[in-house]
This record gives C-alpha cells, sequence and structure tokens, in this order.
C-alpha cells in the first residue's frame, strides 16, 4: 500500500462526524465481506479489495474519535 493513497484516504475522511464515519465504515466492511466471501478472491491477498485504504483510515479516524474527542 502506497503511504499516499493513505494520506488521501484520512484527507477525505478525517472531516466527517462519528456517525458519518461510522456509516461510511459500515458500507465499506460490507463491500469488503463480500469481496471476501466471493470464491474469485479466494487465496488473493486483503490489500486488493476494494476499500482497502479507506477501511485502514476509516478505522483508524473512529478509533481516534472514540478515545480523543
Amino acid at each position: 500500500m502506497a503511504s499516499a493513497e493513505l494520506v488521501e484516504a484520512f484527507a477525505r475522511f478525517e472531516g466527517l462526524t462519528l456517525p458519518e464515519l461510522s456509516a461510511r465504515f459500515e458500507a465499506s466492511e460490507a463491500r469488503f465481506r463480500a469481496w471476501a466471501g466471493d470464491p474469485a478472491n479466494a487465496g488473493r491477498p486483503i490489500s486488493e479489495a476494494p476499500d482497502y485504504v479507506d477501511r485502514i483510515a476509516l478505522d483508524s479516524l473512529i478509533e481516534r474519535r472514540m478515545w480523543h474527542e
């Protein structure tokens, strides 16, 4: 994963409220689970999943908001 992609993801999401972040994460998680459950993706690294970088950024921002705000 390129760090520039992660920085861009943080920039896209950091202005959202906690409920907005949670909703985005839930949607991203649903897409990830669908991708992971598809037999065509068996054995592929999770870093190839859509929303991989977004999920990392969203999860990190949610955790930060819950503990620091």
